[in-house]
Parts: structure tokens; C-alpha cells; sequence
């Protein structure tokens, strides 16, 4: 008999079933084609204007039509550098219609890594916003890519502008307009490829996800239903805030769960223009936002016109970011996952309750803020991290073992494109991550394993000190690294990066002495280095590979 998991008591407490099985085969853009039906009047909220779901759909169609006038059929890829928009949500749906594969792609990546993808993925037409116009027309000439379609983001707004033809490219409107709006009919598997997303490529060459429509259909389902009532709550009526790049894992499922719940989409185009965010909530009082941490981190330095739930996630939460957050707002929970499981494995629904209820948490658990519980169906490993034996998960509750965690579960993708699948005999992929779990079944993520610093034999874990430090009057960001230590071959030494809040005055025998006590002796570091900005990736994790890259 299976032991029940440990989290299935938070699944009671908050009505959570505990499988959602079987799942539905319907492909990625019936999502979009049920909010059309059941929403006419939601839709993207962008540069003025609703772009309505109805008006989505019959854009869909027709841009799924002319796709397969441009050689489109089932398999087919299409890639597209696109940000947060109207013509994201258009195009992956458009695409699932005409039977092709979305190949979405971040327009911050070097050159190098975009022609690599686009080589690996072979796409017969690229998609993209026209103010990346150069890079799009280097990619296409060097990925030898047959149709460019651009776009304005101003296209979906109150004042949509004129385009004049141009040789070689075509513009999104006039597809729309020229197409019949009559796509043939497909014969769509739910295990068939819908998106082929890239992973960050932070340990080699970037490697393309398979992901299902099963696979994208089951997470967003996943997603919804593990986060209690409050999908009840906003169904159809209620908006949210995206400000999560779609082009990214977290932000590409965010999306399809926020169509299939039929609410008005706040988009932010730019992940960093925080003000457009605080706009939205202003003027359109939403009950959600969606972002990463540094993000939340930006808007809690000044006053929200209305309160709002933060759900943070593709980085660590600190808990003076919770903290801060939830003094401006309702309150600020968080998820987890991976490129490989489309990517949501994870979600805090006791984080919610705690902003709607406005209280604070139970108090049970351990001091950083937990990513929440599995989500529905999603199968746990744990790894001891020095032997590689399997831990019982109820082993690792009673002794609070810290292990690596792998993961397994309808939403694990089919594969890797053109490279070797990273499953072990038992389908589970590894995350790289450490963690350990509370008596509720509630997962905290430690680090990476790969950032994890060997002081003489003697385990320093990166993001707990960061952590601690987050805490420290005058820090704004910390970043944690290991060093090699001269004097000891095989052994590192702590380095700690610190960007300081403004006006602070604060040197490193202030820090050590604030971390002296709070973390291990083998945690204090031998080295601080005051920077104007710790560097962060596009999506706002803090970039240890540059600053080890410098060293």
C-alpha cells in the first residue's frame, strides 16, 4: 500500500482534490475557444484597449488559416520573439489551430543562443515584435527561415497605426485581413508537441522542452485547482495582472491558466516597467499579480492605489520581500517549477488565504518562506545529496533532511529536442534543487545544487545566507558565492556580493557581524565586495554564473 503523502492534510484543509484524473484530451487552443464562448466580453487589456476573447478567436482562425497557406501543417514550427501581449496569446493559440509547434523565444538572449534554437527547431515562419526588427531579419537570413511576420504592439490598441508593404516581411494585420478565417481541420493528439521551450542554457548549449498539449493543458488544470477558492472567486469576471514574460516557462503557463479561467489579462510588455504595473492596479483593481520577486520588490517601495494578492515565482522569495509586500498589500505567496514540467510543480495555496484572510502564518514549518505543496498528481522523489539513495519521504519530514528533489507527473514534458532525455528508470526528472519539507508536506527549497559551497568538506547553502541577509538594515541584494581557496586545493571559500539600499553606510565587518551567529561558522564569508547592482537574469534571478564568470 502506497503511503499517503504528507500534503494531502493541506489538500483537505483547503479542498484540493487529491487527483484530477483523467485529464481532458482537448488541444492547448480550446482554452481560448471556451473563454471566446463563455467570456465574449474579457479579454487582453493592452495600450488602451480590451482586445476581447471573441476577437482573439476570430483573429486566431484567421491567423491560423493563413499559417497554413504559408506551408503550416501538423508539426510544423513556428517560433516567435514576442513579449508579454495580445499577440503572444493570439499566436500560440493560432498556432495550436493550424496544427503547427510554438517556438517562443526571449529577443534578451545572444544572438548566438537564438540562431542555435532556431536551428535546432527549424521553424517555416517566424513571428515577432517589429522593435527588434534587426535581430529578427539577422535570424531569419541566418536560420533560413521562409516567412517573417512583424508586429507593433500597437496593433491591439485604441489607435492601431497604418503599415506600408515592404519587401520580404508582412505585417500581422494585413495576414489577419488577407486570411479567409477558415483554417482546415487538424487531427491534434493530446501527445503531440504543441511548444518546444528552450531551457536558459546557464550550463551549456540551451535544450528545447517537448511540451504536450496534455502536458500544458494538464498544468494549467493543475495550477487552477491548486489554488483553492480563489479561481471560484475570479472566474470570468475578475482581472489579473501578468507581468511574467510568456516567452518564459512560468509566465507562458500563467497565461493559458488565465485564459481558461476567462479573466481579464493586465498585460506589462516590459518585465521591468513597474510603473505600468502599479497603473494597472490603480485602474483596474485587479484581485491578482502575477511577477517574479524582484518585481514585488520594486512596486513595495511605494504605496498601491488598491490592495492585491502577489503570487511571485521563476526566483527565490526572500522573506523581507514577503514582508515588505505585504505591508503595502494584501499579501504575496509564491509557486515552483521547471521548463521540464511545464514548469508548475508547486504552489503556496496557504500563502493565499493568509493575504484574503489577512492573517499571518500558522508558525509551524521553517524560517523561509515555503513554495507550498505539490500540485495535484505530481509525483516527489528525494535524493540523498552525497550517495544519491532515494530517502522516504516520510523519512525526511520526521529527521528535516535536506535532499535533492526530482519530480514526475501528467505536466513532465514528452523530452528533449535532439538531445538525450534527462529521465531516470522510473520517469523522474532531477531538479537540481535542495530541499527540505514541514509536517503539513509543505517543500522549501534550500538551493541549487550547484550552488551549494564546499568549505572543507563542510556544506554552505548560497541561498540561505542570502536569505539572512535580506534581513540586514542597508542591504537591497545580496548574492552568495563559493571562490576556490588558495590555500586549501579542492576546497572553496564564501564570497559575498551586496548592493546596499540607497544612502546606506555599511562596510563588511558591519555584515559579518550581523551574520555572526545567524549562520553557520563555515557560512561566513572571507570575502565581501560592495557592488552599484548585484546582475540579474532577464526574468530577475540573481546571475551568480557572471559574477563567478569575474572572479
Amino acid at each position: 500500500m502506497t503511503e499517503r503523502p504528507p500534503w494531502f492534510s493541506e489538500y483537505e484543509d483547503f479542498g484540493i482534490e487529491e487527483s484530477l484524473e483523467p485529464y481532458p484530451d482537448h488541444p492547448l487552443h480550446r482554452f481560448l475557444y471556451d473563454a471566446a464562448e463563455d467570456y465574449p466580453e474579457q479579454g487582453v487589456v493592452q495600450s488602451g484597449r480590451t482586445v476581447t476573447y471573441a476577437e482573439l478567436r476570430e483573429d486566431a482562425d484567421a491567423l491560423a488559416a493563413a499559417l497554413q497557406d504559408r506551408g503550416v501543417e501538423k508539426g510544423t514550427r513556428v517560433a516567435t520573439v514576442l513579449p508579454t501581449s495580445a499577440q503572444f496569446v493570439l499566436a500560440t493559440h493560432a498556432i495550436s489551430r493550424a496544427g503547427g509547434v510554438h517556438v517562443p523565444n526571449d529577443f534578451l538572449d545572444a544572438d548566438e543562443d537564438l540562431v542555435y534554437r532556431l536551428e535546432q527547431s527549424d521553424p517555416e515562419v517566424l513571428i515577432g515584435h517589429d522593435e527588434h526588427r534587426e535581430l529578427l531579419e539577422r535570424l531569419r537570413e541566418a536560420a533560413a527561415v521562409e516567412h517573417l511576420i512583424l508586429t507593433d504592439l500597437e496593433d491591439y490598441s485604441a489607435n492601431p497605426p497604418d503599415h506600408d508593404p515592404e519587401a520580404g516581411i508582412e505585417w500581422l494585420p494585413a495576414v489577419i485581413e488577407g486570411s479567409d478565417g477558415d483554417p482546415d481541420p487538424v487531427d491534434i493528439d493530446p501527445d503531440d508537441t504543441h511548444t518546444i521551450l528552450f531551457t536558459g542554457g546557464t550550463t551549456g548549449l540551451p535544450k528545447g522542452c517537448l511540451l504536450t498539449h496534455r502536458n500544458l493543458v494538464a498544468n494549467a488544470l493543475q495550477t487552477i485547482a491548486a489554488q483553492s477558492r480563489l479561481p471560484d472567486l475570479m472566474r470570468g469576471r475578475e482581472s489579473a495582472v501578468l507581468s511574467l514574460p510568456m516567452y518564459h516557462s512560468y509566465g507562458y503557463s500563467i497565461g493559458n491558466m488565465l485564459v481558461a479561467l476567462g479573466l481579464d489579462l493586465l498585460v506589462v510588455p516590459d518585465a521591468r516597467d513597474t510603473e505600468l504595473m502599479r497603473r494597472h492596479v490603480a485602474e483596474h483593481d485587479p484581485i491578482v499579480m502575477f511577477g517574479v520577486p524582484t518585481q514585488f520588490m520594486e512596486i513595495a517601495e511605494e504605496e498601491l492605489e488598491h490592495d492585491v494578492i502577489g503570487i511571485a515565482g521563476s526566483a527565490p522569495l526572500a522573506s523581507e520581500t514577503k514582508e515588505r509586500f505585504g505591508e503595502r498589500s494584501t499579501g504575496l505567496s509564491q509557486g515552483y517549477g521547471l521548463s521540464e514540467l511545464s514548469p508548475i510543480t508547486h504552489f503556496n495555496v496557504a500563502g493565499i488565504q493568509e493575504a484574503l484572510m489577512g492573517t499571518d502564518d500558522d508558525g509551524e514549518g521553517f524560517e523561509q518562506p515555503t513554495v507550498g505543496v505539490p500540485v495535484p498528481d505530481t509525483e516527489v522523489k528525494l535524493l540523498d545529496i552525497d550517495s544519491g539513495e532515494e530517502i522516504p519521504i516520510a523519512e525526511a519530514v520526521a529527521d528535516e533532511r535536506e535532499a535533492e528533489m526530482c519530480l514526475s507527473g501528467p505536466q513532465r514534458m514528452k523530452g528533449y529536442l535532439n538531445a538525450e532525455d534527462p529521465f531516470d528508470d522510473d520517469g523522474f526528472v532531477a531538479t537540481g534543487d535542495v530541499v527540505k519539507i514541514d509536517e503539513r508536506g509543505r517543500f522549501y527549497v534550500v538551493d541549487r545544487v550547484k550552488n551549494m559551497i564546499n568549505v572543507s568538506g563542510l556544506k554552505v547553502y548560497a541561498e540561505e545566507v542570502d536569505e539572512v541577509l535580506f534581513g540586514m538594515d542597508g542591504v537591497r541584494r545580496p548574492a552568495t558565492i563559493g571562490v576556490p581557496d588558495p590555500e586549501r586545493p579542492g576546497s572553496e571559500r564564501v564570497k559575498i556580493f551586496v548592493e546596499r539600499e540607497n544612502g546606506a553606510d555599511i562596510d563588511a565587518e558591519d555584515l559579518r557581524a550581523y551574520l555572526d551567529g545567524r549562520v553557520p561558522r563555515q557560512a561566513m564569508p572571507k570575502e565581501v565586495e560592495f557592488l552599484d547592482s548585484v546582475p540579474l537574469t532577464d526574468i530577475g534571478k540573481t546571475d551568480r554564473e557572471a559574477l563567478k564568470e569575474d572572479e
